[in-house]
């Protein structure tokens, strides 16, 4: 029974114990947290990537959408863009005067881009942290690496990877041995295909509006071995040229001076006439 009672007390000693322990402990101060920048990525309008000091690609935005104006005048995918203008919404739990840049890597940064006037150049990587310094309005923070990563090392990474933009609504495709086309109330093919449900059709067709490509390039000497006539809802008349099927579909526009490259199974369903879900 004393035995009992003596462990009861040691046990209540040590709760005593913790109690002061957690009530004494001095509380953890916040992490501080500094903003890069007072421009939100939504408010961008210009954007500038550099490799070395010289200009990769130059984009702008113009009625909602980016345009890529350097190297070459086409059309930017707004996603890929967006994951670099992220860095504009970025905060660091540190930020340090702009002294040693050697130091950091930032004396000569690799990297740089210009959002709108606001510049920001990217350093050394830290080992330790997994941060990367960052030096933009005259204070270097360690952020994230993804910040980094997003920027391109090609301009053709920012370039838009689907054949049609955002607004665009195809109302009639021409192939060389089938059509697929809507009268307004309904798809349809000709020859005419049995069992298709307008669900069937609409898969179809966003396949097309909407199918993203592995990757965008400029156009190339071979000549297409045949093509496509696509008819959109404002009349707007696009022709694609199929400069290649296996293994991967490549789909030329011209006007626009780029070529869009899909993966092969995408490709042969994009080149095939609807059909129904199994």
């Amino acid at each position: 029974m004393r035995k009992s009672w003596i462990t009861l007390v040691v046990l209540l000693v040590g709760v005593v114990a913790l109690g002061l322990f957690v009530w004494l402990k001095p509380p953890k101060a916040p992490a501080a947290s500094y903003a890069l920048s007072a421009l939100k990525s939504a408010d961008a309008r210009t954007l500038r990537v550099l490799r070395k000091g010289k200009t990769l690609a130059a984009l702008e935005k113009r009625n909602g959408e980016w345009s890529m104006t350097e190297p070459m005048k086409a059309p930017a995918d707004d996603f890929q863009v967006l994951r670099v203008l992220a860095i504009g919404d970025a905060k660091s739990a540190l930020q340090y005067p702009p002294a040693e840049l050697a130091k950091f890597e930032l004396d000569a940064p690799q990297t740089e881009i210009i959002i709108n006037d606001q510049r920001f150049a990217f350093g050394a990587i830290n080992s330790v942290t997994r941060e990367q310094y960052v030096l933009t309005q005259n204070q270097i923070f360690p952020v994230a690496l993804i910040y980094g990563a997003a920027v391109p090392a090609d301009a053709s990474a920012l370039l838009r990877r689907s054949v049609f933009a955002p607004g665009d609504a195809p109302v009639h495709f021409e192939f060389g041995a089938f059509t697929v086309a809507t009268d307004a109330k309904k798809w349809f093919t000709t020859p005419a295909a049995s069992e298709l449900s307008q669900d069937d059709y609409n898969r179809w067709v966003a396949q097309w509006r909407e199918g993203s490509g592995l990757r965008t390039e400029v156009i190339d000497k071979r000549t297409p071995a045949t093509e496509i006539h696509i008819t959109l809802k404002d009349g707007v008349k696009v022709t694609l040229g199929v400069v290649q099927t296996e293994p991967e579909l490549v789909l030329r526009r011209a006007d626009l001076g780029l070529q869009f490259v899909f993966v092969g199974g995408m490709g042969k369903q994009m080149l095939s006439p609807p059909t129904a879900r199994k």
